[in-house]
């Protein structure tokens, strides 16, 4: 019997899955782009029709990429938010997983696709937000409320988590994908060190 229109076939789940798992390993990979349509549906090895009937059109697939994103990012949000005993230690933890997600191909390429998607797509945009962006900064936000010596002003903390978090996205765009690990080579653990104890200096001049 033919499938109603419309109808979801009984793996349909399963098969979305596959989809993105493939449609995600080619964004991710090589030059960073705004693939096409048509581009996504050869690297997933299928038709521009089929990725329609699970994603809709393009937008809704690149918003469900971010989704999906987001969900494997999960285990790591939930292990660096884990508070620490003093704001300096809280820090200095934040910092060292910052020095191993630099060395991450994935950490600095999922952000790059989702700015260039996000800035040429607002409802993108949007969703590498809520999916990828703001969860990052809310894991930080959270380990430093949690720790003791914590400011109170819920504002102060998530300026800390951006004074993180800003430096170490342009970091991973300045020297992986722009070219600087030729023109202007950084070293990432004396820069992040600095940062480190910048920042921690800060909150011990406002305790």
């Amino acid at each position: 019997m033919a499938r109603t229109p419309g109808a979801r076939n009984y793996n349909f789940d399963a098969k979305r899955s596959a989809l993105l798992e493939s449609v995600i390993n080619f964004a991710l990979s090589g030059e960073i782009q705004r693939p096409s349509l048509r581009q996504l549906a050869l690297a997933a090895e299928t038709s521009e029709p089929t990725l329609r009937h699970y994603f809709t059109d393009r937008k809704g697939l690149v918003i469900a990429m971010m989704a999906e994103l987001g969900e494997r990012a999960q285990p790591i949000w939930r292990q660096l938010e884990q508070p620490s005993e003093s704001m300096t230690d809280a820090i200095n933890a934040c910092f060292r997983h910052a020095l191993t997600r630099m060395g991450d191909d994935i950490f600095f390429r999922m952000h790059a696709f989702g700015m260039v998607e996000g800035m040429a797509e607002p409802d993108v945009g949007q969703a590498y937000l809520e999916h990828v962006l703001e969860p990052s900064l809310d894991c930080v936000c959270r380990k430093l409320a949690g720790t003791p010596g914590s400011p109170d002003d819920p504002e102060e903390i998530r300026t800390a988590s951006i004074a993180m978090f800003s430096p170490v996205i342009l970091m991973c765009l300045h020297q992986h994908l722009l070219g600087g690990r030729a023109l202007a080579p950084l070293d990432d653990q004396s820069t992040v060190q600095h940062l480190s104890n910048w920042l921690s200096s800060a909150f011990k001049k406002t305790a």
